[in-house]
Formats: C-alpha cells, sequence, structure tokens
C-alpha cells in the first residue's frame, strides 16, 4: 500500500477535522461507485458475509479499516488507490508547469493535445484511437512528454504523471496563441452544431451591476467545480466505451466593442 493511502485511511477513531471531510468524501465516492455498479447494500452484505444491518452501520459510520475498505473494493472492481487518487484530486490546486515546457508543447499541437487527453484520464489507447495515431507515432509523442518530466512510461500501456494535476496554463505565456485557437474553433463547431441536442450554446450582452456580475461568475465556476467533479467519477465508474470525450467553455466579462470590431 502506498503513501497516500496510509495517510489517508486510518483505522483511529479520533482524527482532524480534514481527515474526517477525506473520509466523508471518500465513503461518498465509495457509494456511487456501489450505485453505478448496480449494488445494493444487500447485495454487498452477501458478498462479504456479512448482514445488511452491518454493511449500513459500516456506511454510517465511516468505518476505515482498511481490510474492509480493500474487500469492498475488490468486490465491485476498482483499487483502493484508484479511490483515493479521485478523492485528492478534489482538493488539489492547479499547478503550472515550468515556461521552458510550455514553449515545448507550443511548438507542437498534437503533443499538446496528447497531453490535454492524458490529463482528461483518456487511457493511452484511446489516445491513440482518438488522434489516429498508430502504436509507434503515439509512442515517440508519449518519449516526448516523459523527456519533458511530465509523464514516467511503465510497462504496457501504462503510464504516471511526474507533475501535480491538475495543471493550469499560463494565458499570457508560450500556449497562449495555441490555446486561443484551440478554442475559438471549438466555438465554432458549438456554433455550426447549435441545433444538435448533443450540444449546448449561449450567448448574450446586457447591461449589468457590479453585484450581478459577480453572482453569475460564482455560478460559473461551481459549474466548472461540478463538471470536474462528475467527470472524474464517470471515468472511474463507467467502461471507456461508454464514454466521450466533451469541452466546457464559457467566457464573461465586459464586452470590448473595440476589440469586437477590430480586422484579424
Amino acid at each position: 500500500m502506498n503513501d497516500l493511502s496510509s495517510s489517508v485511511v486510518q483505522s483511529d477513531a479520533c482524527v482532524s477535522g480534514d481527515e474526517h471531510q477525506q473520509r466523508e468524501n471518500l465513503f461518498t465516492l465509495l457509494k456511487q461507485a456501489l450505485k453505478a455498479r448496480g449494488f445494493t447494500y444487500a447485495r454487498l452484505a452477501a458478498e462479504m458475509n456479512m448482514s445488511e444491518l452491518s454493511i449500513k452501520r459500516l456506511f454510517k459510520e465511516k468505518d476505515c479499516k482498511m481490510s474492509r475498505l480493500l474487500e469492498i473494493c475488490s468486490i465491485i472492481g476498482i483499487s483502493i488507490d484508484e479511490l483515493i487518487q479521485m478523492q485528492q484530486r478534489f482538493s488539489q490546486i492547479p499547478e503550472f508547469l515550468p515556461e521552458s515546457v510550455e514553449a515545448a508543447l507550443a511548438k507542437d499541437k498534437k503533443l499538446f493535445l496528447i497531453l490535454i487527453l492524458l490529463v482528461s484520464q483518456v487511457d493511452i489507447p484511446t489516445v491513440g484511437s482518438l488522434m489516429e495515431m498508430d502504436q509507434a507515432r503515439l509512442y515517440l509523442h508519449l518519449r516526448e512528454l516523459e523527456k519533458l518530466g511530465i509523464i514516467e512510461l511503465r510497462s504496457g500501456s501504462g503510464f504516471r504523471f511526474l507533475v501535480s494535476l491538475p495543471i493550469r496554463w499560463r494565458m499570457g505565456g508560450k500556449l497562449a496563441g495555441l490555446i486561443k485557437g484551440i478554442n475559438k474553433r471549438y466555438i465554432a463547431h458549438c456554433l455550426d452544431h447549435e441545433k444538435d441536442p448533443e450540444y449546448a450554446f449561449t450567448t448574450a450582452s446586457r447591461l449589468m451591476s457590479k453585484s450581478s456580475v459577480l453572482q453569475i461568475q460564482n455560478n460559473l465556476h461551481r459549474i466548472r467545480e461540478e463538471f470536474d467533479y462528475l467527470s472524474s467519477q464517470d471515468q472511474m465508474f463507467y467502461k471507456v466505451e461508454e464514454l466521450q470525450l466533451h469541452k466546457l467553455v464559457f467566457g464573461m466579462g465586459p464586452f470590448p466593442l473595440d476589440v469586437i470590431l477590430a480586422e484579424d
């Protein structure tokens, strides 16, 4: 068991406020995993040779004995490390990559997109399929990410990140032009598919007070948090073939007509 697991899952009765919240989050995710996999408390109890009442008490009291958690995870088909890493991602603050790394990524759009897919928890075989790359070409790009110190390749199609997640991009840095171009093309794509039920697009301009603007912006931040939260759950609890890559883009701020009217 790695250090992450041992630091989060403890059997002591007394825990700090942060540890209590970690347990709350961990068992919330575990209950969601059970539901996604079609497990009731009664079914889980039968698999564990326990009474349904005991299982309900376990989840109510959030009994964090490692042996029990390992058994539950094994039964429903996920690893304890995956569960804990998912829980940890929710509280992490995005960090920048070194500017030299951003500069290297800016020179190769395909390399940047492969990194975006990996950060989005897309597995390597699916990345190859989405990018329409054969195994040899994809491996060369993955080796470039490894040389940049972003990932470490493992046997088979495995890898691990060597940088903290999530990643924050410098909007005024070397990647700015590439990021702007990607988002412009995506917004144009959404406009072209505005009547398609799989897409949602809206735009508006109004005179507003600072307090109303702040309220809307706070709501947009909450939508982003929900997007991250729900996508993380889906990537853990659904099969890859049941998921489709989606992108979320929104912007709100003063409407500078001189900028809008300027020629490209």
